[in-house]
């Protein structure tokens, strides 16, 4: 239930997404731009292309792409501003501008890094047999269509034995300068594949009919061919003059675009040249890119975590992918060597059975096929790359697809049915016993769950960072409409506080609404935003770095959070049984609704909450001292301080709940739990459902940027109550008003009670009031009274 419930809420995220995107989308500045076909002689005549590894979104950043992969200006401008959305890779040209100056890419280096280096090295082991640390031909013919989903010739296996080899055989070293060697995947510079609109591909075919049988351009001997992408690359058009690349590059080509087109259905050899294709690019960028680029077109965002190329997600480089590879290579040799049919095979290693192969009779089955020395985490990546449910096991088909020949054509059953078939009943099969069961529970309980975690929070990140590029948007068109209307930003942010109106009926800039929640107008004008049980808010209180960390770090350790807030109803008390004096009666305990989460990603319990009985509770505790009532408007403000290791909250600026390390040493307040990321945090949420069962209503919130005194706080909140949108009528989309006699009135006497003769003249008050927006505590500090 509670998988169910995450997966509603990335769907209600995915959706506000969506709906933003439709709104922001500008379509400024997007006439095609003509240029001379006489251009295409010599690139460096062609302004109107660009390195697709310089293609970027607005505030967006780009992802490094084979460098002779171009995108035109006609199919995304270099220079537009906004959202945009993104046109659909239909056609692409594959052109040579002067085929005397194709040349092919030197040796890629050697020198890969630690990480590349052991996947390589497990790889290397699958194929080297008889553990000699060299390979013969053979060995090396495998590994090789292994690693690009290509035979080798005979004359490619004599060349690489004869440059690469010593006394017939290859090296650990020899056999990886093969692999980035040029021999076997051929790249060409002066050869491109450029992602074009449809228009110039309509009019560029349109000139190569005109030409038939003559050079495209007078005197140049520039080739070009169109493409269709959705048809399988397949050529569309040539020049007389073309010839077509490797078919590495040409590969790699088309299945970069496919990647900016947001393709998610590749198959196994796409998805190994798409990897070597981006291994330079960090997993995260890869992750953050395709995201932004998926929210800017005109498509379902589909759930990319189920499909192929989720891969590209998880997999570091081209050697990670060899060695997943390596593995299978090594079963369906060893089960020939055995005479194993694999149904039988499969039911001998199925010692449970369950229909199905856990992860200890993979590895019972690997070391009895001859697969020695394997680890932990050998065995889940083995269960990983064959895992194509999800399921953490191997099930019969995903076997098969294990033993399935690469070689072997799609259409061709023969091989299949003869897998199929099998006289022995199960008592005739010997039974391979699990192994290592203790082993993989504590690898999985610890480091692969760690794994997990990472891979899980880096996908977070790269989710979060996506969003932030449109945050900065949203926020430029807002602060274009402010400065237009003479209006007010919504959020209002300076160096030490961001101010949150809910009172606008129009959501802030940078606040995502997670399920359900409606603004409500009570009068005319008079809005404030109610949130349904399940429903909270995500908030940055970051969009233009106004708000940096402190006390060490990007995340702040001290720092105030207000918040106007009503229940209608306070969180209803859950009915249960007792039994008492031998009989059952029936009691009713507290219940709990989230006020406050830290956490970034919603993904640990909330820091402050509000019980059945309206009482505050600060990491769990409880106190019940003051209370929220029901059906009136609060300010509810909770204070931190990491250092000190101390949490007060106040409401109606009367203190209530505190909790401090010395009372509850438990807490660790000095950790990330108390901790804000400025970038991302929670109203109202909860990973716990429970906690989230009841409505809220919200006005306005405030972040400040450091640890408030308590004598403050009364006089924040009187400060707060005076200017309330609904009392002095004005709104952030509204003009700016006059500020209205008498401002900071008490916050003048306060100062001059407190500093006697002393105190400045009240002009100079006001004016320090109105620097640091009536804060008495930063005005005596900025007077030296306070350090």
């Amino acid at each position: 239930q509670e998988q169910e419930q995450e997966q509603e809420q990335e769907q209600e995220e995915e959706i506000e997404i969506e709906k933003y995107v439709d709104v922001a989308y500008s379509r400024d500045n997007e006439a095609p731009i003509p240029w001379e076909f006489s251009r295409l002689r010599d690139k460096a005549f062609c302004a109107q292309f660009y390195d697709a590894s310089s293609f970027k979104l607005y505030k967006g950043k780009p992802v490094k792409f084979p460098d002779y992969v171009l995108v035109s200006d006609n199919y995304f401008n270099r220079t537009w501003g906004g959202d945009r959305r993104i046109k659909n890779v239909v056609m692409t040209l594959a052109w040579i501008p002067s085929p005397s100056d194709v040349k092919q890419f030197p040796a890629r280096d050697t020198k890969i890094p630690d990480k590349w280096m052991e996947a390589f090295e497990t790889a290397f082991r699958m194929f080297d047999q008889d553990n000699s640390g060299s390979m013969e031909k053979q060995e090396v013919a495998k590994l090789i269509r292994e690693a690009t989903d290509v035979k080798p010739t005979t004359g490619q296996l004599k060349e690489i034995m004869t440059k690469f080899g010593k006394g017939g055989s290859l090296t650990r070293q020899g056999l990886l300068s093969v692999l980035q060697s040029g021999i076997l995947r051929p790249e060409f510079h002066g050869r491109y594949t450029v992602a074009v609109s449809l228009a110039e591909a309509e009019t560029i075919r349109r000139i190569m009919h005109i030409r038939l049988e003559q050079k495209l351009i007078d005197g140049s001997d520039m080739s070009l061919a169109l493409r269709c992408s959705e048809a399988q690359n397949m050529i569309f058009d040539q020049s007389a003059l073309y010839d077509d690349p490797s078919r590495y590059q040409r590969e790699a080509s088309w299945q970069s675009l496919r990647y900016l087109n947001c393709d998610m259905y590749f198959q196994d050899a796409q998805l190994n040249t798409l990897i070597r294709a981006m291994q330079n690019t960090p997993i995260r960028e890869r992750v953050v890119f395709f995201m932004s680029i998926l929210g800017c077109r005109r498509r379902a965002t589909y759930r990319w975590k189920s499909t192929p190329l989720s891969k590209l997600f998880r997999i570091l480089s081209e050697f990670h992918m060899l060695k997943n590879r390596s593995q299978a290579v090594r079963v369906r040799e060893s089960m020939k060597e055995k005479g194993l049919l694999p149904y039988d095979a499969f039911r001998s290693f199925n010692a449970k059975r369950t229909g199905f192969l856990s992860p200890e009779e993979v590895w019972g089955a690997l070391d009895f096929l001859g697969l020695k020395d394997l680890t932990p985490k050998d065995i889940f990546g083995f269960v990983e790359a064959a895992d194509k449910n999800s399921d953490g096991n191997i099930d019969y088909p995903e076997f098969l697809a294990i033993l399935r020949n690469p070689d072997k054509k799609d259409d061709d059953d023969d091989e299949e049915d003869d897998i199929k078939q099998s006289n022995l009943d199960i008592e005739e099969l010997k039974i391979v016993q699990p192994k290592g069961g203790a082993e993989l529970k504590k690898y999985q309980d610890f480091e692969l769950k760690e794994e997990g975690r990472y891979q899980e929070r880096e996908i977070k990140e790269a989710k979060l960072e996506a969003e932030r590029r449109r945050l900065e948007i949203e926020t430029e068109e807002e602060n274009n409409l402010v400065i237009s209307s003479n209006g007010r930003p919504n959020p209002e942010a300076s160096e030490n506080c961001v101010y949150w109106d809910f009172s606008t009926g129009k959501k802030p800039v940078g606040v995502t609404k997670i399920n359900d929640s409606f603004y409500h107008m009570r009068r005319q004008g008079q809005y404030y935003l109610k949130l349904y049980a399940a429903a909270s808010l995500k908030l940055t209180a970051n969009l233009k770095n106004e708000i940096k960390g402190n006390g060490g770090g990007n995340r702040l350790n001290l720092f105030t959070i207000v918040t106007e807030i009503k229940f209608e109803s306070l969180p209803a008390k859950k009915s249960i049984f007792a039994e008492k004096d031998d009989d059952m009666k029936q009691e009713y305990e507290t219940t709990s609704r989230a006020l406050i989460n830290l956490t970034r990603f919603n993904d640990g319990e909330a820091a402050v909450a509000v019980d059945s009985d309206g009482a505050i509770g600060l990491g769990g505790h409880f106190d019940r001292r003051v209370k929220l009532t029901p059906k009136k408007w609060h300010f509810l403000t909770v204070v931190f301080d990491c250092k000190q290791q101390t949490v007060q909250s106040y409401i109606d600026g009367i203190a209530a709940c505190k909790i401090d390390s010395k009372s509850q040493p438990e807490l660790k307040i000095d950790s990330e739990d108390f901790s804000l990321s400025p970038d991302s945090f929670h109203l109202f949420a909860s990973p716990n459902s429970a906690s989230m069962d009841c409505e809220v209503d919200v006005k306005r919130a405030w972040i400040f940027n450091e640890s408030k005194d308590e004598f403050v706080v009364p006089m924040m909140n009187e400060e707060f109550m005076s200017y309330d949108p609904w009392k002095v009528g004005h709104a952030i989309s509204s003009a700016k008003v006059a500020r209205p006699e008498g401002r900071y009135t008490d916050q003048i006497q306060m100062i001059k009670s407190m500093l006697g003769a002393n105190a400045p003249a009240d002009e100079e008050l006001l004016s320090k009031l109105e620097k640091h927006r009536g804060d008495v505590q930063r005005v005596l500090m900025d007077m030296g009274v306070l350090s």
